[in-house]
């Protein structure tokens, strides 16, 4: 089996072990001048090999052109989880950003995660300077150097978005400082998780 094939199938159960997918899930890896991506009609949770596409990245089309526009984009990125988790859908779909509202969300995604209407440009843009986005009416879009990191992502998402959620409920959102968020995902990025992902990176492409 195709070690990113391998890799996409491996963090399928893991995504579904989290209870973190929904209907109209993809998940992608670049390799080289291609990237392969679990079929969005199958859920994680079934996927097999069979069900992991290799396309190049200059043909790719619909929601595979979307994750191929993001590659092109942001070079360091080589994982694209497309997730439905069940406290960022009603977020989403209302087109509401989540604030920093807890040190991990900080470190991991940044100052906050916007909302994006449902196209690639306005997508594109919004990850650029973060890791992830919500995307109005489909869930959340996450990044990452390794698939580890962008899974990690939908996790830390889900999390802060239940957290938003719950806060806003009794009325005491309290959030981190735009400037403290920044900081602190910076340090993250530079000290914390760059030897850990360097590891990954070597790891998932020796697979």
């Amino acid at each position: 089996m195709d070690k990113s094939v391998a890799l996409i199938l491996e963090y399928a159960q893991e995504l579904t072990k989290q209870n973190v997918v929904g209907k109209g899930d993809c998940i992608s890896v670049k390799s080289g001048a291609y990237l392969y991506a679990s079929k969005k009609e199958v859920s994680l949770a079934d996927l097999k090999e069979d069900d992991v596409l290799k396309i190049k990245l200059d043909e790719a089309t619909g929601e595979y052109a979307l994750h191929a526009r993001i590659y092109a984009a942001k070079q360091d990125v080589s994982a694209i989880c497309h997730c439905h988790p069940k406290w960022v859908e009603p977020i989403a779909a209302c087109a509401v950003d989540i604030p920093a509202v807890s040190d991990d969300m900080t470190q991991i995604i940044g100052r906050n995660c916007r909302t994006s209407k449902n196209n690639p440009t306005m997508i594109v843009a919004n990850l650029l300077r973060r890791n992830s986005t919500l995307v109005e009416g489909d869930g959340c879009i996450t990044t990452g150097r390794t698939l580890n990191e962008a899974y990690t992502c939908v996790l830390v998402l889900d999390k802060a978005a239940h957290c938003f959620v719950g806060s806003a409920v009794v009325k005491k959102n309290v959030c981190i400082s735009p400037f403290e968020a920044v900081l602190m995902n910076t340090i993250y990025k530079l000290k914390y998780s760059k030897k850990n992902q360097e590891n990954l990176q070597s790891e998932e492409g020796n697979a």
